[in-house]
């Protein structure tokens, strides 16, 4: 069974069984933590660390805040990571386009630089989760031809699993340049590239929750660029 199919039977498992004891009204984010590090032990058989620093991101990042970092690594043999996992969960509130795009982000610069397997794990009650892939946070303004770029590819979407990064569409550019203004000398791929989604449960109720979980890819001979040298992120200083 490929590892995504697996993560998302076995996270997508749990809310079913919580929900059934009368539990769901502490679902958020933190509480899919349980199953998460139990799915991915049972498949890379490594010591989970959630929060683990991002091994190309926080070194460097100069000046104050926090460093970057991962929801879940698996590391069999530190500092090495043999999987990194980012989530996110769909509440009555949006989903911010620019929290994914960066989640996607890191998770592409791992699995390129580390060669490690990387997946975006989104939960929540499935009517939340429709609504959102139904927004334009998620599909984009369309272009000039009619057509949209959702941020991730989704049974029955138009489009999606590619995102440009060196040449973003103009509703994305500003968020972009925000996330990228901190980095702007470490290289980028040019597109963001993920799976079709995995999810479960099949059936399921929109009162009821769902698990969607993307493969991100790194795939050889991709286009990389540095912020600095693209006419679309000339910043005029760097923040200190």
């Amino acid at each position: 069974m490929k590892a995504a199919t697996k993560i998302a039977q076995a996270v997508g498992a749990w809310p079913q069984y919580e929900f059934a004891c009368d539990r769901s009204n502490v679902f958020n984010e933190g509480y899919m933590s349980v199953p998460i590090a139990s799915a991915l032990s049972a498949i890379y058989r490594g010591e989970i660390r959630s929060e683990y620093r991002h091994p190309v991101l926080a070194p460097a990042m100069v000046g104050r805040g926090r460093r970057p970092e991962v929801d879940f690594a698996v590391v069999s043999n530190f500092p090495d990571v043999s999987c990194v996992l980012e989530s996110k969960w769909v509440g009555k509130h949006a989903t911010k386009a620019e929290d994914i795009l960066w989640d996607l982000l890191r998770l592409e610069l791992i699995a390129h630089h580390s060669k490690a397997p990387a997946f975006f794990l989104l939960a929540g009650r499935r009517k939340h989760i429709d609504s959102f892939f139904r927004s334009r946070k998620f599909t984009g303004e369309p272009t000039s031809q009619g057509k949209y770029r959702p941020l991730l590819k989704i049974e029955g979407g138009l489009g999606g699993g590619n995102i440009r990064v060196d040449s973003p569409n103009s509703d994305r550019k500003n968020i972009f340049s925000s996330l990228l203004r901190d980095f702007s000398e470490t290289s980028f791929p040019s597109q963001i590239t993920t799976s079709s989604a995995q999810f479960y449960p099949i059936e399921c109720p929109m009162y009821q929750y769902r698990v969607y979980v993307w493969a991100v890819l790194a795939p050889t001979g991709m286009p990389r660029f540095q912020p600095k040298n693209n006419r679309h992120y000339q910043f005029k200083e760097a923040r200190k």
